[in-house]
């Protein structure tokens, strides 16, 4: 089906585009466009990063309009003091408007051989990236395994940052998800329960201390309706709420229990059958949850308690009629965001529907069974999302889109103009991104490595990966560990600072100072 890009009755739509290459409606889009397409994620000033450092000064970013550098250069973030962290290189268009507090919080992964860039062995990891608005990163942790759902939650009413990791095989993850505290010490680890592993799509904490996660089996299903064999197989989706700290599942939801395979989109395959692909799960309301499955282009509102289906939004069978412009295909993360608000990332792909993706703000009548866009959210750039993504509306009103498989994250305000862009490296993912306040004091010490710069004098590198709050470091030298005195201060720059030392003594260190100059932590010594 094609879009209409009309919002007759409705706010209008924002960024909607003319064509194959887009000639934004808006003036303040086409502005925004003009900035983006000229060069501000391809070399302008607007250009910041996480690499590119120099040795032997004080950090500033890389200069811009360099070219993408080659794996293990500094594009991919090599620092002194963190010789062992690759993170992936970030350039932000900075549109020189107001953007909402918070860090940016990202899962990149590497997609080999995608938009023709090989994989290339030493060059950026995958892993749990957390960067400020710069693109200036603040914590970055490799991982082993795929990681997904980096988030800013709140479990026993503190703060914590939540994840996924694990291998992910035909689009199904095996792994287990993880809540840190603020000093990224593991508080839990969430595995699904009956027999089943925590699938890589939802890590949701609730008020009540559970976990609303997904996961899938293999059962045998009647396929002769769509097609197939009547002793055919799916792969059947299924929402379990488990308890974080006892691991016990209080409640599961098995889709082919509710939703038949003739719903589905998806064409018979040889092996199991994806009909349903949940890949959002969270709360309606205190009884209810809201369910995505991918592959019927429906949201179910589901019976927290009997599982019972209350309601289809889309699909083939809808209980709401869809207003012009709300329709959604392949869509991933469904929130609802107020009393009669709700968001979907519209893929409108794999295969296409539509000529690009969508961050939906939709109007929810469940009364009159009607569902309209409020607002529609797309990139400057066209950008199609074959699969992922995700839409958070940030408490200032602004909205927060994460394009899936397309390397971008993107802040827009509340009328739909672009305010922040973030790009990945070209074949580069991160499953959804966010955006989240934090404060991080991490267990372990700051790292300082200081050796002889060129003309005979002491330069020094500075870092302490996670610690969110570093206003300044405080320079301490003396004759022994026990002598230290005060010798100066500079600014925190970037993750990593380098500063020209002029010790007094042979022992060396430096102190995390706070916005009010309090300590934080304080390096080991080093002798010099």
């Amino acid at each position: 089906m094609t879009r209409d890009a009309g919002t007759t009755g409705e706010t209008a739509v924002a960024g909607e585009t003319d064509g194959a290459t887009g000639s934004a409606r808006r003036a303040g889009t086409v502005s925004r466009r003009k900035v983006l397409l000229s060069g501000g994620l391809l070399g302008t000033a607007a250009l910041s990063g996480v690499g590119g450092w120099q040795i032997g000064q004080q950090l500033s970013p890389a200069p811009s309009g360099a070219a993408a550098a080659p794996p293990g250069s500094a594009a991919y973030g090599h620092f002194v003091t963190e010789p062992d962290l690759r993170p992936p290189h970030l350039q932000v268009a900075d549109l020189g408007v107001e953007r909402s507090t918070g860090h940016v919080l990202l899962t990149p992964s590497l997609l080999p051989g995608v938009r023709g860039v090989p994989s290339t062995p030493g060059g950026s990891q995958m892993g749990l990236s957390m960067t400020d608005v710069r693109g200036q990163l603040v914590w970055f942790v490799p991982t082993s395994q795929l990681a997904t759902n980096l988030e800013v939650q709140t479990y026993r009413g503190k703060p914590v940052l939540t994840y996924w990791t694990g291998n992910i095989v035909g689009g199904i993850g095996y792994g287990n998800g993880y809540v840190l505290d603020s000093t990224y010490q593991k508080v839990a680890t969430i595995k699904a329960g009956n027999g089943l592993q925590t699938d890589l799509h939802e890590l949701t904490l609730t008020p009540e201390g559970t976990a609303l996660i997904t996961a899938y089996r293999q059962r045998a299903a009647d396929l002769s309706k769509v097609g197939g064999p009547k002793d055919g197989s799916v792969f059947e989706s299924v929402v379990q709420e488990v308890d974080v700290a006892t691991g016990k599942v209080r409640f599961q939801w098995n889709s082919l229990d509710h939703v038949g395979v003739d719903e589905s989109y998806t064409p018979v395959s040889p092996t199991p059958m994806d009909y349903f692909h949940v890949n959002s799960v969270s709360l309606w309301d205190d009884h209810s949850l809201l369910v995505s499955g991918r592959n019927t282009w429906a949201v179910y509102r589901i019976d927290r308690r009997t599982g019972a289906v209350i309601w289809r939004l889309g699909g083939k069978r809808s209980d709401f009629a869809i207003g012009k412009g709300a329709n959604f295909e392949w869509q991933h993360h469904v929130r609802r965001v107020g009393p009669t608000a709700m968001t979907v990332f519209d893929d409108a792909a794999t295969p296409a529907e539509e000529r690009q993706s969508r961050g939906l703000l939709l109007r929810v009548d469940e009364g009159g069974r009607r569902v309209s866009l409020t607002r529609a959210y797309t990139h400057p750039l066209g950008l199609l999302a074959f699969y992922e993504g995700s839409v958070q509306v940030l408490p200032d009103g602004h909205v927060f889109v994460g394009w899936g498989t397309e390397p971008y994250a993107s802040e827009f305000d509340a009328e739909g103009n672009l305010l922040l862009d973030v790009r990945l490296p070209t074949n580069h993912q991160s499953y959804r991104a966010f955006r989240g306040v934090w404060h991080g004091l991490p267990q372990t010490s700051p790292r300082l490595v200081v050796d002889k710069d060129a003309i005979g004098g002491y330069a020094a590198h500075v870092s302490w990966n996670g610690a969110t709050d570093v206003a300044h470091w405080e320079l301490v030298s003396g004759s022994s560990p026990r002598s230290l005195t005060r010798i100066g201060h500079v600014p925190k720059s970037g993750f990593e600072t380098a500063v020209t030392l002029h010790p007094v003594g042979s022992h060396v260190a430096v102190a995390a100072l706070d916005p009010q100059g309090r300590r934080l932590g304080m390096s080991p010594v080093v002798r010099i």
